[in-house]
């Protein structure tokens, strides 16, 4: 069973599309979908604020999919994460570092996939979701 955290940018793009890639993660088999406080938070608000009300429940109902890691990130995780991402994601990334997932779902290629994320976050690898799903149908 692979263990996989799903970024804010994954979430968000999996309630605003259903037939998208990033929706499609949560037909796999033999994976675990994690989601964090402060990534539910951010898509909550962005879904209230960029989209239309019937997306709510599908958020919702993405959610209830999902694992909800009911973790802090480490105080100094965090702030060596500041070192190597922009500053709004060093939380998100602290908290995949701590949550053990062996992978990392994310569409914000320009913060999360450079060599100094990649590095904070190894062995966890940082993927987008057409690489997971290529992976997982292999």
């Amino acid at each position: 069973m692979k263990r996989i955290f799903l970024d804010s940018s994954v979430l968000f793009a999996a309630v605003n599309s259903p037939t998208g890639g990033s929706a499609k993660l949560f037909t796999l088999k033999n994976v675990t979908l994690f989601v964090s406080p402060v990534v539910l938070a951010e898509v909550e608000r962005n879904c209230r604020k960029k989209l239309q009300t019937y997306h709510l429940d599908r958020f919702f109902y993405l959610v209830s999919l999902c694992t909800n890691l009911d973790q802090q990130p480490e105080s100094l995780h965090i702030k060596h994460a500041q070192k190597v991402i922009h500053e709004k994601d060093a939380v998100i990334l602290a908290e995949v570092k701590q949550s053990k997932c062996v992978i990392v779902a994310s569409l914000d290629t320009k913060h999360f996939f450079t060599k100094e994320a990649r590095a904070f976050l190894k062995p966890t690898h940082i993927m987008t979701p057409k690489e997971l799903i290529e992976l997982c149908e292999k």
